[in-house]
C-alpha cells in the first residue's frame, strides 16, 4: 500500500492572539489598548497538500498533538515546513 504524502507548513504568529483591554480612565472616557495572550492549544500547522488521502484535505489547522499522531503513523509521510516555504501563493486553495 501507498504512503501517503503530506505537506504542513508550521505558523508561529498563530501562538499569540490580541485581546482588547479597556483603560479605566476618570471623567468616563473608555480608552482601549490590545495585549498579546498566549493560546493555550494553538493550531500553527497548516495542511497544503495532500496525496493519496480522504480524511485530510488542504487548508486544514492541527495542534501539536494531532501533528506528532502523524508523524509517528506509518501510513503517512510527513513534510513540515515553515510559512511560505511550499505554499506559492497566499490564496488558501
Amino acid at each position: 500500500m501507498n504512503k501517503s504524502k503530506i505537506t504542513i507548513e508550521y505558523d508561529q504568529s498563530l501562538t499569540t492572539e490580541q485581546k482588547r483591554v479597556s483603560n479605566k480612565t476618570k471623567g468616563g472616557g473608555r480608552g482601549y489598548s490590545y495585549e498579546n495572550v498566549k493560546v493555550d492549544n494553538p493550531k500553527c500547522w497548516e495542511i497544503i497538500t495532500v496525496e493519496n488521502n480522504v480524511t485530510l484535505m488542504p487548508g486544514y489547522r492541527l495542534n501539536e498533538k494531532q501533528v506528532k499522531a502523524l508523524c509517528r503513523n506509518s501510513k503517512y509521510d510527513v513534510q513540515i515546513g515553515m510559512p511560505g516555504q511550499f505554499r506559492v501563493t497566499n490564496s488558501r486553495y
